[in-house]
């Protein structure tokens, strides 16, 4: 009742802006600082991705159904098979496979997925809740992996994943990989992403457990908030200096990680990035990060050991917790009166 009551409201608002004081719509909702963003990825097509058109539809070839766009390419959309190996075919009836629609494989009980070098992306919810996949190839030209694309499904009770994912082998680098993607992906050995990913978004690899080393390969611009969130397994990480901000809570509880590469070129650590990463001893902040907001280092209960320049801004608490951590920073810089007002040992380089 209550939303019905607001939504009432906002209309009358809207209404009464418009009429009295000739204000476009758009214009008073940013006066109101009201969000709307409507974004559902379950209405977010293949087609919209690639800017293509639908020509036909429940097209049949073998075990697949497929739709065509205009342009003649095609897209998979459902597959009737039922265990064993899958590889999706380069062409359908001669029409080249350039994508897998949305659900195209939800649930299905394949246990090896072979996607072709034609393939380009990968639809939101393609492949999830497939319990018996164990491994995913991914093509030359893959560009876009979907919203929870290859999510597993999660037992919160017990800590763990159902799904059986162990290995990706990728062929080509995609520019986006989205939201939840391999969330849950538990049984996952290693994050290793090769150069050319651009963008990982929030979620992403959140709750791998078993993946033992996260290394992010040149290129990479965008990390968004707990992408890797309890990775703990993970004893190394990498990030290259491509990456201009880490987001918040993006590494929270890897609680196995001893060795944290941090490259030059990373400019901006939001809240809790690293935070609860209890085996980390002693890490490198690169001069390039200016902005370091609080709790990134927040119950890092090892750490001995911070290296930095000069941030233009450190907020309250980036060690709390940390009570045994000496900073390591140029006389006369942010980091040492940072450690001085803060009564943490401090000793210049």
């Amino acid at each position: 009742m209550a939303k019905k009551i607001t939504a009432v409201l906002l209309v009358l608002i809207l209404g009464l802006s418009v009429l009295f004081c000739g204000c476009s719509t758009d214009t008073v909702l940013n006066a109101l600082s009201i969000d709307t963003d409507t974004y559902d990825p379950a209405t977010e097509t293949v087609a919209s991705v690639l800017g293509k058109t639908v020509s036909q539809e429940g097209l049949v070839s073998g075990a697949f159904t497929y739709l065509l766009f205009s342009d003649g390419t095609a897209a998979v959309t459902a597959w009737s098979g039922k265990d064993g190996a899958l590889e999706i075919p380069e062409t359908l009836d001669g029409h080249t496979v350039v994508a897998l629609e949305n659900k195209a494989l939800y649930k299905a009980q394949m246990t090896e997925l072979v996607l072709p070098d034609t393939l380009e992306v990968v639809g939101n919810f393609a492949a999830m809740y497939c319990d018996k996949l164990e491994k995913v190839t991914f093509g030359k030209n893959i560009r876009n992996i979907g919203v929870s694309a290859f999510e597993s499904v999660g037992d919160n009770t017990n800590s763990e994943g159902k799904g059986a994912l162990k290995t990706i082998v990728w062929n080509g680098a995609p520019e986006i990989i989205r939201e939840k993607a391999f969330y849950y992906a538990d049984k996952l050995t290693e994050i290793v992403l090769p150069a050319g990913v651009k963008t990982i978004e929030n979620w992403a690899f959140a709750k791998c457990f078993s993946a033992d080393k996260i290394l992010l390969g040149e290129g990479l611009e965008t990390i968004g908030d707990h992408v890797f969130l309890k990775c703990r397994a993970a004893k190394e990480i990498s990030i290259p200096g491509t990456c201009k901000t880490v987001e918040t809570s993006a590494f929270y509880q890897c609680i196995s990680v001893e060795k944290l590469t941090l490259g030059e070129g990373v400019e901006t650590l939001q809240k809790g990035a690293f935070e609860e990463c209890a085996a980390l001893k002693s890490v490198t902040v690169p001069d390039s990060v200016q902005t370091m907001e609080p709790y990134i280092f927040y119950n890092c209960t090892s750490l001995e050991t911070c290296k930095m320049g000069s941030p233009a801004t450190m907020e309250k608490d980036i060690f709390t917790g940390d009570a045994a951590v000496t900073v390591i920073a140029p006389v006369g810089s942010t980091a040492e009166n940072y450690a001085a007002e803060n009564g943490i040992p401090c000793e210049n380089v």
